[in-house]
């Protein structure tokens, strides 16, 4: 029987470890896919340090990773197609839906499985089927999970945060219905920001405004479509930022702003820089208990406030499209920006973490 490895959190601010698991022979209709590489999303982040709602771990430590992409290694009975009908075989290319819903719930039935109360779970370590977390050798996905083909002309290097970075922002600006004569200001300028630049454009928005403190990164946007960039540190304070916006607006403000740091006050700051009857979107995981300071009557001309967790599955193939289409125009292997081996993870996690301090980290993966 053959063995693969998986990272373990045992405790929140500490080193990470590995241990080993039998990969089990998927059940008809399931499938396990061999890891090609991971990303440390800033959730990662947040799971490590203990700031999410799942802040208890269970005995035997959580299974870590959620994004990346990966082969097939094996199939159970039945499990011959992809989630569009394509044929699968073993080495094929796949992306997964990082979104583990229970299929079963008032939500899941309505397609809305990324707001399944069962996501996320605490992924306990030792746990058959083991591979439940993308940072390890192998992934179990159970039957019917969505899972699509990826194209020939999609390179492995723009596919490790398509499952989770790119479609999360995907979804947010579609539900704030980002288009043609909008203006989006996107807070922050990490994996989610540049992703959404690129995304924003693809969707025909008038103008894109992107706010960082990260010269590298604000560069990067500019790559990936931004139409103006702000640096965060030159232009110091809510006040004036709110100024740059509405000078750029014809004095409205944006249609959308999105929050895509994880910081409950930029919250406070978005809400302002809206137009009447503009829409932010939350985003950013925000630390378990961090809040917020809204004046209900900053929201009487037709603002909304709305939050936006992961994506439905539907857009994986979507943005795949988008890559292949794209891949001669945005520079999306870009947003990566270090490579570790799997034995090298806690030293990737500690350079792509950002809280209490600066990095112009975009997106650190895993390979193992």
């Amino acid at each position: 029987m053959e063995r693969g490895r998986a990272v373990i959190l045992k405790k929140h601010n500490e080193p990470m470890v590995i241990e080993e698991f039998e990969v089990p022979d998927p059940e008809p209709g399931a499938i396990v896919i061999k890891i090609t590489q991971a990303g440390i999303c800033g959730s990662d982040l947040h799971a490590w340090r203990g700031g999410t709602a799942l802040q208890t771990l269970p005995p035997s430590g959580r299974v870590m990773g959620h994004e990346g992409n990966g082969v097939v290694f094996r199939l159970g009975g039945g499990a011959n197609s992809d989630s569009l009908g394509n044929p699968l075989r073993e080495g094929d290319r796949v992306i997964h839906s990082a979104v583990m819903p229970c299929y079963h719930c008032y939500y899941c039935q309505r397609g809305e499985y990324n707001w399944c109360p069962a996501y996320p779970s605490n992924r306990e370590a030792g746990i058959f089927p083991y591979f439940v977390g993308t940072f390890a050798d192998f992934y179990y996905l159970p039957p019917r999970h969505p899972i699509y083909l990826v194209p020939r002309q999609v390179p492995d290097s723009v596919l490790s945060y398509v499952n989770c970075a790119l479609g999360t922002v995907t979804e947010g600006l579609l539900r704030a219905e980002a288009g043609p004569g909008k203006t989006v200001v996107l807070q922050g300028a990490g994996g989610l920001g540049i992703g959404a630049t690129a995304i924003a454009k693809q969707l025909g928005v008038d103008q894109v405004i992107v706010l960082d403190r990260q010269p590298r990164r604000l560069e990067l946007a500019t790559a990936m479509g931004a139409d103006v960039t702000v640096n965060v540190d030159q232009c110091d304070t809510p006040a004036a930022r709110l100024d740059q916006v509405r000078a750029l607006t014809n004095g409205r403000g944006a249609d959308i702003v999105m929050e895509l740091v994880g910081n409950a006050h930029l919250m406070e700051e978005g809400v302002n820089l809206l137009a009447s009857g503009g829409t932010f979107v939350q985003i950013g995981a925000v630390p378990a208990g961090e809040t917020a300071q809204i004046s209900p009557a900053t929201l009487l001309r037709g603002k909304r406030i709305i939050g936006s967790l992961m994506y439905r599955p539907h857009l994986l193939p979507v943005l795949l499209g988008i890559l292949e289409r794209s891949r001669e125009k945005i520079p999306f292997d870009r947003l990566i920006s270090r490579s570790y081996p799997m034995e090298q993870v806690n030293e990737a996690f500690h350079d792509a973490e950002w809280h209490g301090r600066t990095t112009d980290i975009t997106r650190v993966v895993i390979t193992p």
